[in-house]
């Protein structure tokens, strides 16, 4: 695996997002009505107009945001699609404000070949962070545990497909 790794110190972030949910367990088709009744499903459409209003050129995918358990769909976490808000572009139907609190990130970088896909490499990446990095190095995750559920915290990936990478940052805290 070719993944080069940093510990970076973020600011406090701002971002305009497209809300999108994803459910641990696969959501069945007799369920899809359900699902898109209580969660909806995220309008990727709206991307370049979220690029427009917030000024930005990249859009990132911000994990567990918002997590809950869900009695039908297991736990139902926030999975949305960010610009940076450069703009300060205020919220809409279609756009909400997250703020991300400043934090202290494990920024992984992982590039991939033509074997898989982009969603397939940022699974590896995550992999590798939840099964091999916490394990070795003297922190944990701040989307888990007491920090679970935070709404100043997410996970953060950008999908690179022009270069074959994916790079993401995980909130951390030294133990």
């Amino acid at each position: 695996m070719n993944y080069k790794t940093s510990i970076e110190s973020l600011p406090e972030k701002n971002y305009l997002a497209i809300k999108g949910f994803m459910s641990w367990r696969e959501i069945l088709p007799d369920e899809y009505s359900e699902w898109e009744r209580r969660y909806g499903f995220s309008n990727r459409n709206l991307i370049d107009q979220l690029k427009l209003k917030t000024g930005a050129d990249e859009a990132y995918s911000l994990f567990c945001n918002s997590c809950r358990r869900d009695e039908q769909f297991d736990w139902v976490c926030g999975n949305d699609l960010a610009c940076e808000n450069n703009n300060y572009a205020p919220e809409s139907e279609e756009f909400k404000i997250i703020r991300l609190a400043p934090s202290e990130y494990l920024r992984i970088e992982y590039s991939y070949g033509n074997e898989m896909t982009g969603e397939q490499a940022a699974k590896e990446a995550d992999d590798y962070f939840w099964n091999e990095w916490l394990k070795n190095n003297p922190y944990k995750s701040k989307i888990e545990g007491d920090y679970a559920n935070d709404p100043e915290t997410a996970d953060v990936t950008f999908y690179d497909d022009e270069n074959r990478r994916v790079i993401q940052w995980h909130p951390i805290l030294k133990i």
